[in-house]
């Protein structure tokens, strides 16, 4: 093994998996969220399918992701209210959620993340084709003023800094983000004001159906948005669902936020303090205050990358 493959370089040319998954990418590119959502679904099916060819290259198990995909299977058999052909059987086991509003969508997720870890033999040339694929989630950033996600990188870069007692560093991020965030008030106000007000509606429903929670989205809402009724003077109607985990716990019950709970500890146990801390504890903190994870497109990059982390820092070679 030479120097660069020992620091985690591009040491050897990427395998033929590797470019695969690195076509996911093109997702940014699709014109549509129903598009991107069943791209998202097949293109993972497709790269699934392929690994079964291939040689794993590392063992990974995660009990609490094998726990949250048998969770969500379940609900498809609890949540069930779409007629599909009257006076059938078929009716009590379809939901038209299982594509990418639904089961499906987690699953294929799950699998991907998996794929990538195991099968993967130089990962880091995979995220080669990564600053091509933002270009559209930029563009769209600036147009709507979004900064939850620059924000997640900071705090990602203070935490990592922090651990590694990197101390000088960690004072002047932290000096540099409370001037900017002095100078930017009124817009920081302005792009946060309604989601504490999605956040308690959504913890309303999540009161509502604490175990099993209501079910995976049955396509007559408005994806990923909720409705907010008239909270003292301010009535907001549909907004964005800007938090991942509520959001996921609403759908499916509070059991999976432990679930969830337990796989970031997990997995931030495995990064350790390397360097890939900071894109993992940016996809984890910025699921707190916007919608990621749910949206096929921030998704798709979400996972590749948090594979890619995991695979740069895990001790289960397959010799």
């Amino acid at each position: 093994m030479n120097n660069i493959e020992k620091a985690g370089g591009f040491g050897s040319l990427p395998s033929m998996f590797d470019i695969l998954v690195a076509g996911i990418f093109g997702i940014t590119f699709l014109p549509s969220t129903f598009l991107r959502g069943t791209f998202f679904v097949f293109y993972s099916l497709f790269i699934i399918c392929v690994t079964l060819f291939l040689k794993p290259k590392r063992q990974y198990t995660s009990i609490p992701l094998a726990l949250l995909t048998l969770w969500s299977f379940a609900m498809i058999f609890v949540h069930n209210n779409i007629t599909v052909v009257n006076n059938s059987i078929v009716n009590r086991y379809f939901n038209i959620a299982i594509m990418y509003e639904g089961f499906i969508y987690l699953f294929v997720g799950v699998l991907l993340f998996r794929s990538i870890i195991i099968y993967s033999k130089q990962p880091m040339w995979i995220l080669l084709c990564l600053p091509i694929s933002i270009i559209p989630l930029i563009k769209d950033s600036l147009y709507m003023g979004s900064m939850s996600m620059i924000a997640a990188i900071v705090v990602s870069c203070i935490i990592y800094l922090f651990i590694n007692r990197r101390m000088v560093w960690v004072n002047i991020l932290m000096l540099l983000s409370v001037i900017t965030s002095v100078i930017i008030w009124k817009w920081i106000a302005l792009k946060f004001v309604c989601r504490p007000y999605a956040w308690v509606e959504l913890l309303r429903n999540i009161k509502e159906h604490p175990f099993v929670g209501s079910g995976f989205n049955h396509t007559l809402l408005p994806d990923n948005m909720i409705w907010v009724k008239k909270i003292g003077t301010v009535t907001y109607g549909w907004i964005w669902a800007h938090n991942d985990y509520l959001n996921l716990a609403s759908y499916l019950g509070v059991i999976t936020l432990i679930f969830m709970a337990w796989f970031i500890t997990e997995t931030l146990k495995r990064i350790g303090k390397t360097v890939y801390l900071i894109p993992f504890l940016t996809i984890v903190i910025a699921s707190c205050f916007q919608i990621t994870m749910f949206f096929p497109d921030k998704a798709a990059i979400c996972i590749v990358v948090a594979a890619v982390c995991i695979t740069k820092t895990y001790k289960g070679e397959v010799a």
